[in-house]
């Protein structure tokens, strides 16, 4: 004689360790379908799925981010703040940056899985160049390169993706 089986729902809470990363699977005992003939039930696997942020990409532990710098900031140095995962960071940026310049923030990244510590953050830095200047601007430029700087503008593309990494980090700074 066959039994009948019944399905119902019901709520599981399920503590997602920090640190856990996408393809991960987490088990559970004893909370998956009984088993034949009357059998215990047997266990029920999650497989996490880690949603993507709009500022931050994560590789294993650590953390990396893209900061715009205005032309000024990366010539002259300054002190920036950073969004990190839990809070914001002051950032001592030396005087002569160039784009693509990378720093570490140890400790900012993800919490190890299996251990102690955090993995670190990196943030890689851009140089905006300006696209609107003024005469005065234009020409003060000028006068800095020696009177050999030309007169042809940025790129709408360039000025499109640099306008996106600004939108980012306003989103990062309000937390969004």
């Amino acid at each position: 004689m066959a039994q009948a089986k019944c399905k119902k729902q019901r709520k599981i809470n399920v503590r997602i360790p920090a640190g856990v990363d996408d393809g991960a699977q987490i088990r559970l005992s004893g909370e998956g379908e009984g088993g034949l003939r009357g059998g215990p039930a047997g266990d029920l696997y999650i497989v996490i799925r880690v949603k993507s942020h709009e500022f931050f990409e994560r590789e294993n532990d650590d953390i990396y981010c893209e900061v715009p710098l205005t032309f000024v900031q990366a010539a002259l140095g300054d002190e920036i703040e950073i969004p990190t995962l839990t809070e914001k960071v002051k950032l001592k940026i030396p005087a002569g940056t160039q784009t693509g310049t990378y720093f570490r923030l140890k400790g900012k990244g993800v919490p190890k899985l299996r251990g102690y510590g955090q993995g670190d953050q990196h943030v890689k830095v851009t140089v905006v160049t300006p696209t609107k200047l003024t005469d005065e601007q234009k020409d003060l430029l000028r006068q800095f390169s020696g009177g050999t700087a030309s007169t042809s503008s940025v790129s709408e593309s360039n000025t499109e993706h640099h306008e996106s990494i600004f939108d980012k980090m306003k989103k990062a700074f309000r937390g969004e």
